[in-house]
């Protein structure tokens, strides 16, 4: 919910607002951006004040309504056209904290070291901050700064329990309703990060930011629908309708990079402005470009939606997306792998049929087909038709079939068929208030129970058995605080343990509490007792409840969050006032015994834990090409290839039958971890580079024939392709080891493969010093794992891979290369580039040099990636070196990035096509470039063909430059010239 997340900007003092001030332009391109970047030239105030934006100006920009009318049928019959507003919750369906809850409530819920990715204002920089340090700078009454939480999606943590979306939002989100649940069931991690996800994990958010927060104008990520409570403070809106006019003005606005000089409400004919504040609710629907500010310290609770009734505006909104160059990490996870299970619930639940790859015990949750003819509206029959050429116009690399879809091409007949059937459908009848995508059943406890325990896995079932009959005392059952928001508010009666209650009767099989009733800090019982001397929190004996009087003063005990041993820190020798004890729950330490051992699982990496949920989702891998979203560890169709991964050195992928045995094997590690002081080896099965042939005497006859004579079978195998070359290694045991010559594998080319482990087995064997790996679905720990065991190598290509998978480059594992080829890498923006060129983080023994691995390149391709000035002066700054530098095909690359270049001494070659921002100035800067030869400036329409001859003819190298004008010029004058 980044989109939705406030920027922050302070406001300068009323009486320099009103002061106009002169916009100065210049055009030194020696300011850096950050001397630039995020200063606002237009006046905040006057836009917040100004009377063009009054509602009362327009029509149709947003309609007040009451909960009960929100419902399935206004849906079916209206869409979700216009922003509607709610002055109060009641009647829609939505459960948020109440009105006491704070941010300290937010840290209890999300954890203190929960990280923040948090924006400075006066940098427009993201920075790491942990909740703990958030709430402290939020409640500071002195902020030197202004920052601001981006995003903070909560599910999975205690807090999911306080919020539930409004009933409606529930009824129509796909990732209720769509997505396969046993894929969302199988969230472990609360974090956002890709590679932990299995679901789009947008539903819940908290936005807490500060007075003087501003969003610039944006539409939120995949043309999703929003839900947005304010908790606490205010927030002002400016809503601007999804007009074609407005989209195209949108997007020339966001390619222009003026939006810190431009109000875009001032472009546009319709911009109204709404004021919210505490208790309210506004839904925004698809594609409304909107700007937010925040007048006073505000609290959030909102959440992100794909639904049925606007698919054609998120589709729309989807390549608006695409044509600005969003990042794919601020885009809906899994967009187009949503799509297709969109198309094929469709068809199950009105045709029949299902296409999806599953067992029995993950269709129980499936969604029920309807028996009878079921009218569709018109938002849901041309949404499918659109998602159908939506998907047929993807490149195949971009399709990004789902794994457990068994056959999209079946799947795309089977919903023409639907589209045929339905085309004649009565809109008045398909208003009916039951959705044609009934939701799934709720869980039960027993449901909820089963996901508990798989959630935790083995991991707390595996911590001290050997501990436990060596306890003296059980784990204490904790109190409640009965000071804490949860503890102070009734029960919810609406829950499924408040269900449950009621059906039971208070009795028997309902024995939870209230899902909003869980106490946040719960406390340790005044009856608990020290380990050691047997005494209380208060340094008495214990005594019953009975006649008891509650003490006033903190309990000293401190009980263990691991083995949960209750002690004194003083009678193990510790200094109470010098422990660490834990932030989010009283009493709460780790004991230096368990800190010794290291025994807190929670800290060790996250893919020893990941590996047996990864393989208890999917037991088999496939091998379709690897996508952007798909680093996630989507449920697509490709491979699950892990070289790196924890419990095995070898590129292997594990076959169905060995999946137990790897869970065990896993546990069984976990296991000795746990109860050993000492570091585990980690088991390795080493590819080794293939070893020289033997040299074995022949007879004379053999010596004779050619056939096996290595001389002449080299010659003729460095011509054949390595299909061939393979083919031929199976004729005989004597070309089999002449195949595996290193002289004919010096250059291997895998481009355009679907690589496997058996892929990456034969490319570390071969050693080659030129490796192609263009267009293929490497990824991340794949590329590591091959870096690692190719030291010779020199040259290597990735374009069209992934910007996941490029970042391996930065280990320090990578080998020295000479040439790099990045071209039209996905989403490889400044961010990614820095990260890349930059020192390694981690090291190894023997390395002295902590600088860039890829400082002595000499050769490097960027073409087309999503690259502007900033990323040029990385490239500067690192790779002094560089002789030939490919910038073609880069649409936001402008005179003063070029002008960088001047301090590239050796640069000789020099690639600018399609760069249509560069203008005649350029070649004023590329003067200074003395060891420029080759030149390429075609398809640079504001450079006259007589700028360039003048330029070239300047060189003292004989420059020779490419130019379309300069070309087509030569060809007429030859012409000319032979006619005469």
């Amino acid at each position: 919910m980044s989109a939705m997340a406030d920027d922050s900007a302070p406001l300068p003092k009323r009486r320099q607002l009103r002061e106009r001030t002169r916009k100065l332009y210049t055009d030194d391109w020696t300011i850096g951006d950050e001397e630039i970047e995020g200063r606002r030239t237009f006046q905040l105030d006057e836009k917040i004040e100004a009377k063009r934006y009054d509602l009362s100006n327009f029509s149709g920009l947003f309609r007040e309504m009451t909960g009960p009318e929100l419902n399935l049928t206004y849906l079916q019959k209206h869409g979700l056209q216009i922003p509607l507003l709610f002055r109060d919750k009641s009647g829609l369906g939505l459960r948020v904290p109440s009105s006491n809850f704070s941010v300290n409530d937010v840290r209890t819920c999300v954890g203190s070291k929960r990280v923040l990715d948090v924006m400075d204002v006066n940098t427009q920089k993201n920075e790491d901050m942990t909740m703990k340090e958030w709430q402290k700078y939020y409640e500071d009454p002195n902020k030197e700064r202004l920052l601001n939480v981006i995003s903070l999606e909560f599910s999975h943590t205690k807090l999911e329990n306080y919020v539930q979306s409004p009933a409606l939002v529930r009824q129509v989100d796909w990732v209720d309703v769509v997505w396969p649940r046993h894929l969302k069931e199988s969230q472990v991690e609360s974090t956002n990060l890709l590679e932990d996800m299995m679901y789009p994990k947008v539903q819940k958010y908290c936005l807490m930011s500060v007075k003087g927060c501003y969003t610039d104008f944006h539409v939120d990520f995949g043309g999703t629908s929003v839900w947005y409570h304010i908790l606490h403070g205010g927030k002002i809106f400016w809503l601007i309708p999804p007009t074609e006019k407005n989209l195209t003005l949108y997007q020339e606005w966001v390619l222009s990079g003026k939006q810190s000089d431009v109000f875009f409400g001032d472009m546009v004919d319709k911009c109204g402005r709404i004021s919210l504040t505490a208790g309210m609710t506004l839904f925004i629907p698809t594609g409304w470009i909107h700007a937010v500010y925040t007048p006073q310290d505000s609290l959030v609770f909102g959440g992100n939606f794909l639904h049925s009734f606007g698919i054609e505006m998120q589709l729309k909104v989807a390549q608006v997306e695409e044509h600005t160059k969003v990042p794919q990490k601020f885009r809906y996870p899994f967009f187009t792998e949503m799509l297709w299970y969109v198309l094929e619930r469709y068809v199950h639940v009105l045709l029949g049929r299902s296409h999806l790859d599953i067992s029995e015990s993950q269709r129980q949750h499936l969604v029920p087909q309807h028996h009878q003819h079921v009218h569709v509206t018109d938002f849901e029959l041309h949404g499918l038709k659109s998602i159908v050429m939506y998907l047929h116009s993807l490149p195949s690399t971009k399709k990004n079939v789902p794994e457990l879809m068994r056959d999209p091409v079946a799947l795309i007949h089977d919903v023409r068929c639907l589209v045929e059937q339905h085309r004649h459908d009565n809109p008045e009848a398909a208003v009916t208030g039951n959705p044609v995508l009934p939701p799934p059943p709720p869980l039960t406890i027993v449901d909820r129970e089963r996901l508990r325990v798989v959630r935790k896995g083995f991991v707390k079932s595996q911590r001290h058995h050997s501990d436990k009959s060596e306890r003296a005392f059980p784990r204490r059952r904790r109190t409640r605080c009965k000071k804490c928001e949860a503890c102070t508010r009734q029960d919810c009666r609406e829950c499924v343990f408040c269900q449950d209650m009621v059906k039971f009767g208070g009795s028997g099989r309902a024995k939870q509490t209230c899902l909003m009733r869980q106490c946040l800090r719960p406390m340790l019982p005044v009856t608990s007792s020290c380990k050691v001397c047997r005494l209380d929190g208060w340094k008495q004996p214990p005594a019953p409840l009975t006649g008891k009087s509650f003490p006033t003063t903190p309990s000293t005990l401190m009980e263990c969050s691991i083995c949960f041993d209750i002690v004194h820190p003083e009678c193990i020798g510790l200094n109470s006032k010098e422990i660490t004890v834990n932030d989010d729950l009283p009493n709460s330490w780790e004991c230096p015994e368990c800190f010794e051992r290291g025994r807190n699982l929670d800290c060790r990496p996250r893919h020893a834990r990941g590996r047996t949920r990864k393989l208890s989702i999917s037991s088999a891998a496939s091998s379709a090409p690897t996508t952007d979203s798909e680093r996630a560890m989507t449920p697509s169709k490709q491979s699950r290839l892990d070289p790196n991964d924890a419990w095995n050195d070898s590129p292997g992928e594990p076959a169905e039958g060995e999946q137990r045995m790897t869970q065990q094997r896993t546990q069984l590690a976990m296991q000795l971890i746990a109860s050993s002081s000492r570091s585990l080896v980690r088991p390795h099965v080493v590819v080794r580079p293939t070893p020289p042939p033997p040299i074995q005497e022949t007879d004379g006859e053999n010596e004779q024939n050619l056939v096996y004579n290595k001389t002449a079978v080299l010659a003729i195998f460095r011509f054949l392709s390595i299909k061939d070359l393979l083919n031929c290694a199976l004729v005989c045991r004597t070309w089999a080891r002449y195949s595996t010559d290193f002289s004919l594998w010096k250059k291997l080319d895998m481009s355009h493969y679907s690589l496997r482990s058996v892929h990456l087995t034969i490319i570390v064997r071969r050693q080659p010093e030129c490796l192609l790996l263009d267009w293929t679905n490497i990824n991340k720990m794949q590329l590591a794992w091959l870096l690692e065991r190719l030291p010779q190598l020199r040259t290597l290509s990735l374009q069209g891979c992934t910007w996941a998978g490029v970042r391996a480059l930065k280990r320090c594992s990578c080998p020295p290369l000479e040439k790099l080829n990045l071209s039209y890498v996905t989403s490889l923006n400044d961010t990614v580039l820095q990260e890349i060129l930059d020192s390694p983080t981690d090291s190894r023994p023997g390395i002295i040099d902590k600088t860039s691995r890829l400082k002595h390149l000499k050769n490097l391709s960027l073409a087309g990636c999503d690259l502007t000035d900033r990323g040029v002066r990385y490239i500067v700054q690192q790779l002094s070196d560089l002789e030939t530098l490919d910038l073609s095909s880069i649409g936001r690359l402008t005179d003063s990035g070029v002008a960088h270049l001047t301090s590239l001494s050796n640069l000789a070659s020099l690639n600018l096509a399609n760069c249509k921002l560069l203008t005649e100035t350029t070649l004023d800067h590329l003067a200074k470039c003395k060891a420029l030869k080759r030149l390429d400036l075609r398809h640079t329409t504001q450079v006259s063909t007589q700028a360039v001859i003048k330029f070239a003819a300047k060189s003292e190298h004989n420059l020779h430059v490419t130019d379309v004008k300069l070309v087509e010029e030569k060809k007429k004058v030859k012409t000319d010239f032979m006619d005469t």
